[in-house]
């Protein structure tokens, strides 16, 4: 059987390990400059930072994007997989090499949340945002054609229906561990509240829910990684705990159930 490869703009790991496998990650990004991109994200340096970040890559994703397909390309790979919540989908097809599309969300920057994007983008970046965005709906219209297509949700099949005028998709949620239905069961809840997800401001707004648990003095565990994790922790008061992001599957579980 032939082993996988993992294809991606950026990573912050070079293999991705699973349950049976250690699959080898490669980028768009040349090797040095994604080492480069991940040091500035760890480390808090004015202006630098802020430039450095990977989030400033979006203003070249149809480079990135034709980078990336020559590298597939030149795999020679049996069958094509893509996993897409924004630019994956927008591979350029291999002649001859089956392709299927697993759908999370088409890209939410130049749809769904276009507007809370451009309040939030300012200065240059503003204005190249609202000069990058209309080349971009062009090209992501420009990918729809797959030999299978599945959705995470039945709201991401009406879009994909609506945008992309993707006709046969199969609804495939994400699967979710056994383990995780069947928690132990908590007769007295810790004193704390938890929050679990990606350290990110734009769309998810985590500094509100940590200005309010400031506000409210409410106890808050966060569990979680992301690239504003140095600023939230920077805003965040006493009651509030960073416990970064678990892999451990018995400890996340014990945590969450812990929860008020």
């Amino acid at each position: 059987m032939t082993q996988a490869t993992v294809f991606t703009l950026f990573s912050d790991r070079k293999q991705l390990k699973t349950e049976h496998h250690t699959l080898k990650i490669i980028t768009a990004l040349p090797s040095r400059v994604n080492t480069f991109f991940l040091w500035c994200g760890t480390h808090e340096i004015p202006v630098l930072s802020r430039l450095i970040d990977y989030r400033n890559l979006m203003f070249f994703y149809p480079i990135l994007m034709k980078v990336l397909s020559k590298k597939i390309k030149k795999y020679k790979p049996d069958h094509i997989m893509i996993s897409s919540f924004a630019i994956a989908k927008n591979i350029t097809p291999v002649s001859g090499v089956p392709m299927t599309l697993y759908l999370h969300s088409p890209m939410q920057y130049i749809r769904t949340h276009y507007n809370e994007y451009k309040e939030k983008l300012t200065g240059i970046k503003g204005k190249i945002f609202n000069r990058i965005v209309p080349k971009l709906r062009i090209r992501d219209l420009k990918y729809t054609k797959f030999d299978k297509v599945y959705a995470n949700s039945k709201y991401t099949a009406q879009e994909a229906k609506k945008l992309y005028d993707m006709q046969h998709i199969t609804i495939k949620y994400p699967r979710i561990p056994n383990k995780f239905f069947i928690p132990a069961v908590q007769e007295t809840p810790q004193e704390y509240y938890l929050y679990v997800g990606r350290l990110v401001n734009f769309v998810r707004e985590t500094d509100k829910i940590i200005r309010l648990c400031n506000e409210m003095k409410i106890p808050l565990i966060v569990m979680g990684s992301g690239p504003d994790e140095a600023y939230l922790k920077s805003i965040a008061g006493p009651s509030i705990i960073f416990i970064g992001w678990i892999n451990d599957s018995d400890e996340k579980i014990k945590i969450i159930s812990q929860a008020k």
